[in-house]
């Protein structure tokens, strides 16, 4: 799991938009998984990401897309314009099916990583990538 968390990080970190930290807050699942990938992403980002860690409950497998739709929303009225969000399925999918307009054109599979462009109530994807086992 190390291995495919840490080329997680490093696939977000090359594919950043900027030169710049890419992530105003990362949303991360109290569960020890989600944190373990925390920690092997932040190592792909130099230790750079803790200053922006947020642990939340809601985003746990079995939690509400729709709550965290509304927490997102709230983030972009604070000016917050990119979120990492580790968690887990089948919230994953579900979230992005709530962004996208309810159908989600991506299969999700654990280490799944979706760009999403967020805009006016919209979701447009971005990227995406499946780790290799996957492909």
């Amino acid at each position: 799991m190390e291995k495919t968390s840490f080329a997680q990080g490093e696939w977000l970190k090359n594919n950043a938009r900027s030169t710049t930290l890419p992530f105003n807050r990362i949303l991360v699942s109290p569960y020890q998984r989600a944190l373990e990938t925390f920690e092997q992403v932040n190592l792909a980002f130099d230790s750079a990401l803790q200053p922006h860690l947020e642990i939340w409950e809601g985003i746990t497998p079995y939690g509400s897309a729709e709550l965290v739709i509304d927490y997102l929303s709230v983030q972009e009225k604070e000016s917050v314009d990119s979120v990492l969000l580790i968690s887990h399925l089948p919230l994953v999918g579900e979230i992005v099916a709530e962004l996208y307009g309810k159908r989600n054109p991506i299969s999700f599979y654990p280490a799944t990583i979706a760009q999403i462009g967020w805009q006016d109530g919209k979701g447009e994807i971005m990227s995406y990538s499946y780790p290799p086992e996957m492909l």
